[in-house]
């Protein structure tokens, strides 16, 4: 039992770690403190939720109608173009996001952001349904409620790490010249990932 959750553990951190355009976004809200452990745990659970899919039987979904993930990457391109030129419009006239918004406008927009990062982008689908869910077949149904723990853990580890981190670096990195530079390189991401995500679709 304790060998599946370290699996499913293990399995999880080494697809989340890598830098994306979900890491991204929940590292800045730390470094604005917006809300941010609210951003950390809608994408835990949301990881809960496809983690959960994806081992029990959610990878034939994409086997069944493979123009499903296809659709999400052009949607997921052309959201991140988007967010990635409102971060490089900011970083040019040097205003940080929200910062004229009401509180409530602001939460708003958070949560939309959240949903979009979250199911316009492919790579959840791939790392949680598809490579856990594949991996999670090999594995007796009786270990895979351990398999499923073990990668929830390391969803809320590295995202609530993530969240906290960026709080515990923001006076540093909450300045106006540090957040210029921050958001042109999210900006400059978000761009490099929309056109690997068309290259994906269309190459």
């Amino acid at each position: 039992m304790f060998s599946s959750y370290f699996t499913g553990l293990s399995l999880m951190a080494s697809l989340i770690m890598p830098i994306g355009m979900q890491n991204a976004f929940v590292l800045n809200q730390g470094i604005r403190r917006r809300h941010h452990l609210l951003v950390a745990s809608f994408c835990s659970m949301a990881d809960v939720f496809f983690m959960s899919l994806g081992v029990w039987g959610g990878a034939q979904l994409f086997n069944a109608y493979p123009w499903l993930l296809y659709t999400i990457s052009i949607l997921g391109s052309g959201f991140m173009l988007v967010y990635g030129y409102q971060c490089l419009q900011r970083a040019w006239r040097g205003k940080s996001q929200f910062a004229q918004g009401e509180a409530k406008h602001e939460l708003k927009a958070i949560i939309l952001a959240c949903c979009a990062f979250t199911f316009l982008n492919p790579h959840v689908y791939i790392d949680t349904i598809v490579i856990l869910g594949g991996f999670a077949a090999n594995i007796s149904t009786e270990h895979r409620p351990m398999f499923v723990a073990g990668g929830i853990s390391a969803s809320f580890l590295w995202f609530f790490s993530l969240a906290l981190l960026g709080a515990k670096l923001a006076p540093w990195l909450a300045k106006p010249r540090a957040q210029q530079i921050i958001d042109s390189l999210i900006g400059l991401m978000m761009f490099g990932l929309a056109g690997y995500l068309l290259k994906f679709v269309f190459g």
